[in-house]
């Protein structure tokens, strides 16, 4: 047989074939361990949170055969998160950082690295949201779905985790307009990709969260409930997420026994969790629970045991300490310890680092404290720090109600494929928007200007209008002051000079002069005086008034034991009844003729009762009566009205002829009624 040559084309074609071979050769055994990687870290995905360390050990011995670099970060990713969960964090961010530094340094990215960069960056999100820095969790999110925005379709499935945690970000931040956006973002991806049964059950959840805090009870409750049918396909942490919610959810309904079951169902899965703070929230939230049902002895064990689990580390941050100190002083003043309480509630915080619903409570407590203590006027001041902070509340809540509105209907399918559209444009015409920048700072900077011009003009207008008011005020104060010494001067020695003429000795008619009339001059110049003071003075009035007779009118005097005698009262606004009674109440076929002072305290009201059994009372009856001057109901009439401008709760005045209320009834009441915390202030 004749022995065949190779020709050059043959030696081509064989050299060809080898070389291709090896390439498939290589990338078969590429697929293969990309294959076996990431088949390793689905099977562990579920342990992470539950045997970090563990797996930690197992990925470690398994990236000793890996040769691709993409799987080699991949493994190192997934272990950063095992540290994470294991309270590794300096290790877990570290790992993290060279995940992200291998990614950044390749010059082109295919889908592989920009899953992997999105993983990480997701991943250090969460990280950051964990120690509530809210601000570097967006950024490091926003970044994960840039890189999930550039990958095919069917490989966005991560993107959907991204989208809730944003979302979570945003609603701790209080702007749930785009909290609300990214849940419906992630909700329409889930059901675009047909994962609705493995990813549905943490959106509803999250939007049920969402409503509530916006004060949407039925739509809350209505999520709750579409997420509870998900119950068995939650992770560990989907289902503590769910339960410590709907606990939330049914603390702020009131329905207290029903948010107990929530949160312990929820403490029976952190139970597991190596990370303690977990534990720590949940036996705290129990704790404030038992609180709200008054069972002190209950919340004093979850609490202390809440502060166990927090550990000293967790409890140096501002605001779980803030959080624990407001509890413990709710419980120190159910206990009617008000020096812990003080103590606890004392403490310095940074109001720009704390929550705006937790300074509300931190008020509230106080307010609650210096009842306790019988300081109105404090107890009245941080009842003023707590509706601000309200107030702001609210007008927060509406504004992000009416944002996530207006997200939720830009969400809907044509509109984000226009959306799409609309960015594709303004891709094409960012060259063009920088001149458009340029001109518009200009023109902001202007109307700013302009804007603060106005607004300094208008405040000079509104002090000046607010010192005329004042002045106005002031003015017929006075007015209303010199009105009132010279009626009373009046009054009182029309009462004594009778007597000076009749008896001999006169020094108790002259002391009792003296001091009627040093406490009229007093009170003149006074818009308030204590209680004490004014009974004093009543009471030496009608000694003086009575000193001929004083077996001619019966005086009755009951004061509650829980009346303050510190508590302010109008001046006079005791003794100008009193002396009208005195005065006009009884005639000559008066019987028994009596008047009865009645002071006691209902509903935070000093409640002043002024009552005789005389004739009754009938206005303009004795205005040609010499002995009146027909003053003192007016000037008293008069302060009212104008302390009642600077009041929000109203002071309240009145007189009844009791003929009217009963026909067998007869004689005069005065009322006076004067909330504890009213101001004098003018």
């Amino acid at each position: 047989m004749e022995k065949q040559q190779l020709t050059p084309y043959g030696v081509f074609v064989i050299l060809f074939s080898l070389l291709l071979g090896c390439s498939f050769q290589k990338s078969s055994v590429k697929e293969a361990e990309t294959s076996r990687v990431d088949s390793l870290l689905s099977f562990y995905r579920d342990s992470l949170a539950v045997r970090p360390l563990a797996v930690i050990s197992k990925l470690r011995t398994d990236q000793e055969n890996v040769s691709d670099s993409i799987n080699y970060y991949n493994l190192n990713q997934t272990i950063s998160r095992c540290y994470y969960f294991s309270n590794q964090v300096d290790s877990a961010f570290l790992l993290n950082d060279r995940v992200l530094h291998f990614v950044e340094k390749q010059p082109e990215k295919d889908g592989r690295l920009l899953k992997l960069s999105a993983d990480a960056y997701n991943s250090r999100g969460v990280f950051f949201q964990d120690m509530n820095q809210w601000d570097s969790a967006i950024v490091c999110l926003h970044n994960a779905s840039e890189a999930l925005s550039q990958v095919n379709d069917f490989e966005r499935l991560p993107a959907i985790n991204v989208y809730i945690n944003l979302a979570d970000c945003y609603q701790h931040q209080g702007d749930y307009g785009w909290a609300g956006y990214h849940y419906r973002k992630a909700l329409f991806l889930s059901d675009s990709l047909g994962v609705g049964d493995k990813m549905n059950y943490p959106i509803y959840s999250g939007l049920a969260k969402l409503y509530q805090e916006l004060e949407n009870y039925s739509l809350s409750d209505s999520y709750f409930r579409k997420a509870e049918q998900y119950w068995d396909k939650g992770s560990d942490y989907e289902k503590y997420y769910f339960a410590n919610s709907r606990g939330n959810y049914y603390y702020v309904t009131k329905e207290y026994d029903n948010a107990l079951v929530w949160f312990q169902r929820a403490n029976v899965i952190v139970a597991n969790f190596p990370q303690p703070i977990y534990r720590g929230i949940v036996e705290g939230n129990i704790g404030e629970i038992y609180l709200l049902k008054e069972q002190p002895d209950s919340a004093r064990y979850y609490l202390e045991r809440s502060v166990a689990f927090f550990g000293e580390s967790a409890l140096q941050q501002p605001g779980i300490k803030f959080y624990m100190d407001g509890l413990f002083a709710s419980l120190a003043l159910q206990e009617n310890d008000l020096q812990e309480a003080a103590r606890r509630l004392n403490q310095p915080y940074d109001t720009l680092h704390t929550d705006l619903q937790y300074q509300y409570y931190h008020n509230k407590r106080l307010e609650e404290l210096y009842r306790k203590k019988k300081d109105f006027v404090q107890a009245y001041y941080y009842r003023n720090q707590a509706n601000l902070c309200g107030d702001s509340l609210r007008n927060m809540k509406i504004e992000n109600s009416i944002r996530e509105t207006e997200f939720r209907y830009r969400q809907d399918t044509t509109l984000l494929k226009k959306d799409i559209m609309i960015t594709q444009t303004e891709a094409k015409a960012q060259q063009w928007m920088w001149l458009a920048w340029i001109a518009g700072l200009g023109l902001i900077i202007v109307v700013l200007l302009m804007v603060c011009a106005l607004l300094y003009i208008r405040r000079k207008k509104e002090l000046r209008y607010k010192q005329q008011i004042a002045t106005i005020t002031q003015l017929r104060m006075a007015v209303v002051r010199n009105r009132i010494a010279p009626h009373y001067i009046f009054n009182v020695l029309n009462s004594v000079m009778p007597i000076f003429r009749r008896y001999e000795e006169l020094s108790e008619p002259v002391n009792l002069l003296i001091d009627v009339l040093r406490g009229d001059l007093l009170s003149s110049e006074q818009l308030a005086v204590p209680l004490e003071k004014e009974v004093s003075f009543v009471k030496n009035y009608l000694k003086l008034k009575m000193l001929g007779d004083p077996e001619r009118i019966r005086v009755e005097w009951s004061i509650s034991s829980g009346v303050s005698m510190d508590t302010l009262v109008p001046s006079m606004s005791i003794q100008i009844p009193v002396e009208n009674a005195v005065k006009y109440a009884f005639n000559t076929e008066s019987l028994n003729p009596c008047i009865m002072i009645s002071i006691s305290v209902e509903n935070e009201e000093l409640h002043v009762s002024i009552e005789d059994n005389g004739i009754g009372y009938h206005p303009g009856a004795h205005a040609r009566d010499e002995r009146s001057t027909g003053q003192g109901l007016k000037i008293l009439y008069r302060t009212i009205d104008l302390l009642n401008t600077r009041n929000i709760r109203k002071m309240q005045f009145s007189i009844r002829n009791l003929h009217s209320v009963s026909e067998k009834g007869h004689g005069t009441c005065v009322l006076l009624i004067v909330p504890l915390n009213y101001n004098f202030i003018l």
